[in-house]
């Protein structure tokens, strides 16, 4: 999602045309490196004794999707397109003084360029190889609604419908709205897991770890506000509890009460110029005491890449988990910056990262030996 997130920033700042394309039966289109036989399929009669060697992939092979990657990446390789280095997903060509992008997904297909003429090539190209499904202007693409109003030179992507599925999905039709996602002071802890069978029972008939996978997918295109609340509620999946359980249903009712939100990209005068923001809280984790890192990467005026993620280490001072965190930002900066330079966008000096912990500062500015020792442990 993030580089999808990224191109668009990029279109919109270079005031780009999209249109979207779907492959028909994509996976059959692929050759088989590998001797691949199956069983004769149920209902031939006159085949007893008898195997299917396949020529080409299928849906449910295990390398179909592999294969069929490398079958349309010679296509577009050969129209004079290349693959990015920091996703392989993605494709950019180089077009006079402009470039055309295509983003990749499977079978589904954004392909954004300054002209329509120049979208129409590769659309010609593709269909002199595949069967092709037109799909006009980008409107949807991966529970993604898209809204480029190219007279206000902004472009919206919001999940409105995909809200409304999993809130109907859930039974939360006739929920209270509630104005933030989790109550202020709110503390989860596997102390709160069932105990006992009886719990445990009366936990069995919540669809706790579906409700959490949908809400993780919202979270991963459109929704960064509510990252650290998911990211929280991503620990109890094996075992949730009742206060899990409703704190789940109010981060639902919160996305339904504001279905309507989305990230808004801005033209910026032809530039794509990255602001990046990192922060960690201390500690959070009742259980482990690991803290969370917390980046945001601002694109066009928008969240172009964003990240909530628990530390792998248990940090000792605020100053090493707001420290830890800024490592987890500066990887992500590196891989921004180089999807940003095949997209023809490279990032002009250093990218500055805004960070609010003076200790963490220090440290990242310092080269030297520096001993952090003597630190208040932490304790549950």
């Amino acid at each position: 999602m993030n580089s999808i997130r990224v191109v668009l920033s990029v279109v919109v700042a270079m005031a780009y045309v999209t249109e979207q394309l779907d492959a028909d039966t994509a996976f059959p289109n692929s050759d088989l490196k590998e001797q691949v036989f199956m069983e004769v399929p149920y209902g031939i009669t006159n085949a007893a004794n008898m195997m299917c060697k396949l020529d080409k992939a299928i849906y449910g092979l295990k390398q179909a999707a592999s294969a069929w990657h490398q079958t349309i990446h010679a296509v577009f390789v050969k129209i004079g397109f290349r693959s990015c280095g920091a996703d392989k997903c993605v494709y950019v060509k180089a077009s006079k003084d402009n470039y055309v992008y295509v983003c990749l997904y499977v079978d589904d297909m954004i392909i954004a360029a300054k002209t329509s003429e120049e979208i129409n090539e590769v659309k010609m190209a593709l269909k002199s190889a595949f069967k092709m499904k037109e799909l006009g202007e980008a409107k949807f693409i991966l529970g993604m609604e898209i809204d480029h109003d190219r007279t206000t030179g902004t472009l919206m992507v919001k999940q409105t419908r995909y809200v409304d599925d999993v809130v109907n999905r859930f039974n939360q039709q006739d929920a209270k709205a509630v104005v933030n996602p989790c109550e202020t002071g709110m503390k989860l802890s596997k102390t709160q897991s069932p105990a006992t069978d009886a719990e445990r029972e009366d936990m069995r008939g919540k669809p706790y770890k579906s409700l959490i996978g949908s809400l993780l997918y919202i979270t991963t295109c459109t929704r960064p506000d509510v990252a650290y609340i998911v990211t929280q509620l991503s620990q109890f999946l094996e075992n949730p509890g009742q206060q899990h359980w409703k704190a789940a249903i109010r981060v639902l009712r919160y996305l339904k009460t504001t279905k309507d939100f989305g990230i808004v990209y801005s033209g910026n005068n032809g530039k794509a110029v990255l602001e990046v923001y990192t922060d960690a809280d201390w500690g959070s984790n009742l259980d482990g005491r690991r803290s969370v890192s917390g980046i945001m990467m601002m694109i066009g005026g928008a969240p172009g890449v964003f990240k909530s993620k628990y530390q792998r280490t248990v940090a000792l001072s605020s100053a090493e988990a707001e420290y830890m965190a800024l490592s987890l930002c500066t990887q992500e900066v590196l891989w921004t910056r180089a999807t940003l330079k095949d997209l023809g966008h490279e990032q002009v000096g250093a990218t500055q990262v805004w960070e609010d912990n003076q200790g963490a500062i220090a440290l990242a500015s310092n080269a030297g030996y520096n001993a952090r020792r003597h630190q208040a442990p932490l304790y549950p």
